[in-house]
């Protein structure tokens, strides 16, 4: 009788046992999760993977790649670094070649338009004008017209104001600009103090009230390039940076501030080796071969873009590099690559129109982008073929 309860009993078990498993097998199957925003297949990057750019012959380091999801292709934005210092005298300087357009001003408004058109049927987002070294060139609206006082410095301003003043004419016309960032700085040595004395914050104003808060012209406020809803500025700090174990101590809640140095690559404590991460926040003007990147939000955020650059020291020299040449464009086309592998937001491509030696020693040793009499419209036309891919335009 004990057997038989014990075996009754048994048999309820093992069929509430069956009743358990068989509720778990109905229950409705979870849905998966779509990692494809995360990066999850290279289908989505089709023409962004490693094996891509093996097949087009190119050389990109991957380093830093795969641990952050790719920024969305429509969400990008492309810059392009702006000079406006080619003033009367300039061309009489060492110069690596000549532009197509002749030896331009650069407040010759002919010259801004073309300019404009050039880089807008790119598809460059906004120019980034390098007023990087005007921090302590404080002058109104109205004699920047006429300064000759310091001819250089007013030539870089007033060509900015030429610049808004065409700008806003030719969307007036129906015609595509790119929209425009001003970049500031206090790299010399002793204007480090620029950040707590006021100097800094004083060329911010003056980006304020001439451009984005100028009663007689607000159409400005509208030409500027926004970033998390604010006009972005750039603010150069020098190379190498003063602060090198931390975020550059200055913002200003008017703007969204970013910091830029130099080589960030041979800054060692400004980066993580192991991912090419910038460690506080400062995007990079340059590097010798792979790029550095910083992180927002969880994305990737800035990475530069360069058709060469220049060596660092001399053969045999400690610390030596040699130069990046163009290579037929090769070079550009791998640091474009890079910028598509690891998915960036922005693109800052240095440069359209710097033109001395200082910078850039020869033809082939050169990061110029306008069309010139050296290499034609070659670098503007694989500028725009290049920003496409980025942009994942089909």
């Amino acid at each position: 009788m004990r057997k038989y309860h014990y075996k009754i009993l048994s048999l309820i078990f093992l069929l509430m046992m069956g009743l358990s498993f068989n509720g778990c097998a109905k229950e409705p199957a979870k849905k998966s999760i779509d990692n494809s925003s995360t990066d999850s297949t290279q289908l989505k990057w089709k023409g962004d993977n490693m094996s891509d750019f093996k097949a087009e012959g190119l050389t990109v380091n991957s380093i830093g790649s795969g641990r952050l999801p790719r920024v969305p292709y429509e969400e990008r934005k492309v810059g392009m670094a702006y000079t406006t210092w080619c003033l009367s005298g300039f061309w009489n300087q060492s110069v690596w070649t000549s532009p197509m357009l002749g030896k331009y001003l650069s407040d010759d408004r002919a010259i801004i338009r073309k300019h404009a058109e050039w880089l807008a049927d790119a598809g460059v987002d906004f120019i980034w004008i390098d007023w990087s070294n005007d921090v302590d060139y404080n002058v109104s609206i109205d004699q920047v017209l006429t300064d000759v006082v310091r001819p250089d410095f007013a030539m870089i301003e007033r060509s900015t104001l030429f610049i808004f003043e065409e700008y806003s004419k030719m969307r007036a016309e129906g015609k595509k600009t790119p929209n425009i960032s001003i970049f500031i700085g206090n790299p010399a040595s002793g204007q480090e103090t620029a950040v707590s004395d006021g100097r800094l914050t004083r060329k911010a104003d003056q980006i304020d009230q001439w451009f984005m808060n100028n009663p007689a012209h607000p159409e400005y406020r509208t030409l500027m390039q926004e970033y998390d809803g604010k006009p972005l500025l750039v603010s150069y700090s020098g190379t190498p940076t003063p602060w090198q174990s931390a975020i550059t101590p200055w913002d200003d809640s008017r703007f969204t501030v970013r910091f830029m140095t130099g080589y960030v690559t041979e800054q060692h404590s400004l980066f993580d080796p192991y991912t090419y991460e910038s460690k506080y926040k400062n995007w990079s003007w340059e590097e010798r071969g792979a790029q550095t990147y910083t992180v927002d939000k969880g994305f990737p955020e800035e990475m530069t873009v360069v058709s060469s650059w220049r060596p660092q020291g001399k053969i045999g020299e400690s610390g030596y590099i040699a130069a990046g040449p163009r290579n037929d464009g090769k070079t550009f086309k791998e640091q474009w690559a890079r910028a598509r592998l690891l998915g960036v937001r922005f693109a800052m491509v240095g440069t359209w129109n710097e033109w001395v030696t200082g910078e850039q020693y020869s033809a082939e040793v050169s990061k110029d982008i306008e069309p010139n009499l050296t290499w034609g419209d070659k670098y503007l036309v694989l500028l725009k073929e290049e920003i496409k891919k980025f942009k994942g335009v089909k």
